[in-house]
């Protein structure tokens, strides 16, 4: 990816052409170099950025709903979950290692289940 920096002219044909400067970031990202002074977006970049964002969307919509557990820089578990997540792990905490509610010695369902 190219560093450039916007030139008084180049701002006043973005807003003249309807272009953001989201664009501009993505023209350079993912545009193939036409000589030194020129990026273009062929189809082969389109097509080929259009796929990569359709898997990454599918790979969004699988992970939907995972949590992932981190403790000092280090993955400590991971899990798929409906639930919300909680506010923090000291409210957590807090609330599994009181008793039961209920009553019952029992644990809850969502303490056998591990989460």
């Amino acid at each position: 990816m190219l560093d450039v920096r916007l030139t008084n002219h180049a701002a006043v044909r973005m807003g003249q052409r309807g272009f953001r400067e989201a664009d501009v970031d993505l023209l350079l990202k993912v545009g193939t170099q036409i000589g030194d002074e020129a990026i273009f977006l062929t189809d082969r970049d389109a097509a080929r950025e259009i796929e990569r964002r359709r898997r990454e969307i599918r790979q969004l919509e699988r992970l939907r709903g995972s949590t992932l557990v981190v403790a000092d820089g280090s993955l400590i578990t991971l899990y798929h979950s409906d639930q919300k997540p909680f506010r923090n792990a000291k409210t957590r905490a807090g609330r599994n290692s009181q008793a039961p509610r209920n009553g019952s010695d029992r644990p809850s369902r969502r303490l056998r289940n591990g989460l």
